[in-house]
């Protein structure tokens, strides 16, 4: 039987000690003079050489791998975070692997499980409602900073943005414009932190000034048919109603929906929460309140950094606020 190639090896053969070899795994090459990188370089083909990241993290004090769980990556929200994190990780010399769980406590066991294998020296986490009893199953001796949702716990470490507050500021100023019913657009708020944030913090602003409201839940697979049946009698029954999406992607679901409607904002009032450009183009332009989800995802792997190199020189939980953006799709003038 063939001997497997160890990183002892390549370092011989190259002629460089196996720090050396092992500063170019890492793709460290800053102090490397070009004749080195060549002869490790040569080395590793002639062999075949593959190291696995949990064989090289064994050996190392540290792995330079931040493991990600986003609850949806194919969102905009995820894909900005995500390059915020990434920015974060290249300036600082790590990587990232990013998984996304659907928001499924199944699958963020088994990431965290394969992460926890692959030796990432900690975790980023955008966790389900249930992430607490998960993790008490696993015994995770990795630190972890929380994204967009916060679980329960004193000793948490987190960075999400102001969603009940800017959702209550940005519906009593709705209705300071003069909306007199709401429609609240969401997905299953129960599984996600957040969504339960938002929309609890418009609802408890019409229940407290006694303001009519209906809810639309929609499944994660929802289409614009779906959406019109349960939207188009609502508007035909009111006049000065809001419509508040919930997310940036049920924004965009509604405008769709919309159609001839349109024609009627701002009477029909629209509303979004999150960053999209295509919003300040369309006529009429629509209200959003903007995350700011790139910082958050940069500021949650400074946290993390700083977790994994006990520099305590960060603040471990970091509330973010949002902005609202008002545009035309909000401007009524009937206030009362």
């Amino acid at each position: 039987m063939k001997r497997k190639v160890t990183i002892n090896d390549i370092a011989e053969m190259a002629g460089v000690s196996k720090a050396t070899v092992s500063f170019y795994l890492n793709g460290k090459f800053e102090k490397m003079s070009s004749n080195t990188y060549e002869r490790i370089k040569e080395a590793i083909e002639e062999t075949g050489y593959n190291p696995s990241v949990a064989a090289r993290s064994l050996n190392a004090k540290s792995s330079h791998l931040f493991g990600v769980i986003i609850g949806d990556i194919t969102r905009p929200f995820a894909n900005r975070i995500v390059k915020g994190i990434e920015d974060f990780a290249d300036e600082n010399d790590y990587m990232t692997l990013v998984a996304s769980s659907e928001f499924k406590p199944e699958r963020e066991k088994t990431y965290i499980k394969s992460m926890l294998a692959l030796g990432v020296d900690g975790f980023l986490i955008q966790p389900s409602v249930n992430f607490n009893e998960i993790s008490s199953d696993l015994n995770i001796d990795k630190p972890i900073v929380f994204f967009d949702s916060a679980p329960a716990g004193e000793e948490q470490m987190y960075v999400k943005t102001d969603n009940y507050e800017s959702v209550n500021a940005t519906t009593r100023k709705l209705i300071r414009k003069g909306y007199r019913h709401f429609i609240i657009v969401s997905y299953n708020p129960y599984i996600l932190q957040t969504r339960i944030e938002r929309s609890k913090g418009c609802i408890d602003v019409l229940e407290k000034k006694n303001i009519n409201y209906d809810q639309i839940i929609l499944p994660s697979d929802a289409t614009v048919e779906l959406l019109s049946q349960k939207l188009f009698p609502l508007l035909n029954q009111y006049t000065d109603v809001c419509i508040f999406t919930l997310n940036s992607t049920l924004l965009q679901l509604t405008w769709t929906a919309l159609g001839s409607y349109r024609e009627r904002i701002p009477e029909i009032g629209l509303i979004g929460y999150d960053y999209e450009t295509w919003c300040e183009f369309v006529t009429p332009s629509i209200t959003t309140i903007c995350q700011p989800s790139y910082q958050e995802g940069y500021t949650a792997a400074g946290i993390l950094y700083d977790a994994i190199n006990g520099d305590n020189k960060t603040e471990h939980v970091q509330i973010l606020r949002s902005t609202l953006m008002e545009r035309q799709s909000t401007k009524l003038k009937r206030n009362k």
